[in-house]
């Protein structure tokens, strides 16, 4: 697995779509991340609010082979385009546009893009996953005891 993009690239990223979209972006932030594989390139993008009470994870991924005639590094820049137009949608259509929980082809221009996206509450996990950890006692008639 290779790097899809080096660090100083994907906080130039950052910054450019910070810009971009700042008048939407309120207490939310932007985290990019990327990997080259065998044939394909995929990008990973989340907007994060501040307070981990929100978190959009988006993935986008090309097919880039010389069967496809796409290197890595078209792959790369075609990914990141996607990324643009569907923020823009996402962001003037009132964060309404969500991508499909699992992977969907969208064709852009004369390519096709792969994406996904998942909203989490992150805060509400943790805090489950506590709950979960610390478990809640039965009371001794709880009819549930009769299932195991």
């Amino acid at each position: 697995m290779a790097r899809l993009l080096a660090p100083e690239d994907a906080q130039s990223l950052i910054e450019v779509m910070t810009v971009r979209w700042a008048k939407y972006l309120g207490k939310d932030h932007f985290e990019v991340s990327g990997r080259a594989e065998p044939g394909f390139v995929e990008l990973s993008v989340a907007l994060v609010r501040d307070d981990r009470t929100f978190r959009y994870d988006i993935e986008i991924r090309v097919q880039a082979s010389a069967r496809d005639k796409v290197t890595p590094e078209q792959g790369r820049d075609l990914a990141i385009d996607f990324l643009g137009y569907y923020l823009d949608l996402y962001f003037t259509g009132g964060r309404d546009l969500l991508l499909p929980l699992d992977f969907q082809p969208y064709q852009f221009g004369e390519y096709t893009v792969w994406a996904r996206g998942d909203v989490r509450n992150p805060m509400l996990d943790e805090m489950a996953d506590q709950i979960i950890e610390a478990g809640v006692p039965l009371a001794p008639n709880d009819p549930r005891h009769k299932l195991r």
